[in-house]
């Protein structure tokens, strides 16, 4: 790979998102978030009223094209719980794993450049999706920790839910997300683990930064 992979994985919540968006900006590096593509995926799946039974069929006949501009133009509405859990229960099956593996290791393949290099952002991007980047990340912190984190930002975005719903609905998704089959969440390899519970978001941000110039110094020079 002639462009720089970095990968940061970690469970729902833990900052992990609004981190790779920052860095990817600051570093001139394409943001890849892997989870919103099972999101559409089963916004799709919902839409075209699929049934299990054809999954397969729903796959081969759909086309990464029209899928990716999907999720680019409907990509606000993908957060909902009950697309956040459909996508869940879909991320379960292989073929549907075989099928956006593909799309998201293509991305990194075939690469802009313009960009530095790609910072992808999920579960099993450092185990999985790219196994050989630069660099790897596992960002965790306490299951309390992160259902206040989400808990505020409902809050702050007027939705009507209760902190104890968004701490059973996290460790509902911690159980699912490591004890799935195929592509578990789990810390990959070489992974830098970095526990951010006792951190700011902009204490986390140097931490990882300092990281990164520690491992590829050249890229102190790109910024």
């Amino acid at each position: 790979m002639s462009k720089f992979v970095i990968t940061i994985d970690g469970p729902a919540a833990s900052g992990k998102g609004s981190l790779s968006q920052k860095i990817s900006k600051e570093l001139n590096f394409y943001y890849l978030e892997t989870g919103i593509y099972y999101r559409g995926f089963a916004d799709l799946f919902h839409k075209n009223e699929v049934n299990g039974s054809d999954l397969t069929s729903f796959i081969s006949n759909l086309k990464i094209k029209y899928f990716e501009e999907y999720i680019k133009k409907n990509n606000k509405k993908l957060y909902s719980t009950k697309v956040t859990k459909l996508a869940s229960k879909l991320a379960k099956k292989v073929e549907v794993r075989l099928f956006i593996v593909k799309i998201q290791q293509e991305i990194i393949m075939k690469l802009d450049k313009k960009f530095n290099g790609i910072i992808l952002e999920g579960r099993d991007c450092g185990t999985v999706i790219a196994p050989e980047a630069d660099l790897k990340f596992y960002l965790t912190s306490h299951l309390k920790v992160r259902a206040e984190r989400r808990f505020k930002q409902f809050v702050q975005d007027k939705k009507d839910i209760s902190y104890e719903k968004v701490l059973n609905d996290l460790r509902e998704r911690d159980i699912q997300d490591k004890s799935r089959v195929h592509s578990p969440l789990q810390k990959p390899k070489n992974a830098v683990v970095i526990d951010n519970s006792n951190y700011k978001f902009e204490e986390t941000i140097n931490i990882v930064k300092n990281i990164i110039f520690s491992r590829i110094p050249t890229l102190k020079n790109k910024t």
